[in-house]
């Protein structure tokens, strides 16, 4: 576990990238079952959390501040989820130099928990919240972390996100299409894996 600070002002800026080249797919997934945004939305959060100052920073510290901008700079209701949910996953690095296993599956627990909380999600509601908890419970089941873990939760995060193609949405926007919401992946639960994916990558 190699991820002090200055590797995960590399880990954010990676997820920006991913996300910036990935925004007309987003954006088109998005526009299937909501109103088309999430892209730039998430884009421009991320964005905005790699021009942070992270002078005196630590670790805990910084990814609360990445949620508070998260918060600040993304809309809809992604940006009070993803933003809380950051905030309360930092507490997971109190005192850390480098991110232990450890404190990566409480982040993810943490992360979880808080969407589970703050936006009343469920499994199968067809949100991130289907990445965040399966992928949760999935890392608690390794007590180390090595290469091979590393691939099959990769592989994972992939399945995950295929599944909510087999959903159908009751929560937000989506909701209102009913039946016709399936079929389509989840635009937050993508961006949730390339999220994830970035951070695992980094381990």
């Amino acid at each position: 576990m190699k991820i002090n600070l200055s590797k995960a002002k590399e880990i954010i800026k990676s997820i920006h990238d991913e996300l910036t080249n990935q925004i007309d797919y987003i954006s088109e997934l998005d526009q299937a079952i909501g109103d088309g945004d999430h892209g730039y939305n998430i884009s421009r959060g991320f964005a905005a959390a790699i021009a942070l100052d992270t002078n005196n920073l630590n670790l805990e510290q910084y990814f609360a501040l990445v949620g508070k901008t998260l918060m600040a700079k993304v809309g809809g209701a992604s940006g009070p989820l993803y933003g809380m949910s950051f905030l309360n996953g930092s507490k997971a690095f109190k005192d850390l130099e480098t991110i232990s296993w450890a404190s990566f599956q409480n982040f993810t627990k943490s992360f979880a928990d808080t969407l589970e909380t703050l936006g009343k999600c469920k499994l199968n509601d067809k949100t991130m919240y289907d990445i965040w908890r399966p992928f949760s419970l999935k890392v608690f089941e390794y007590p180390k972390f090595n290469d091979s873990i590393r691939i099959e939760l990769l592989k994972y995060l992939e399945t995950l996100v295929i599944a909510t193609k087999d959903m159908v949405a009751t929560r937000g926007r989506a909701s209102y299409l009913k039946d016709r919401s399936y079929g389509s992946i989840d635009p937050g639960a993508y961006t949730t894996a390339i999220i994830l994916r970035s951070l695992v990558k980094g381990l």
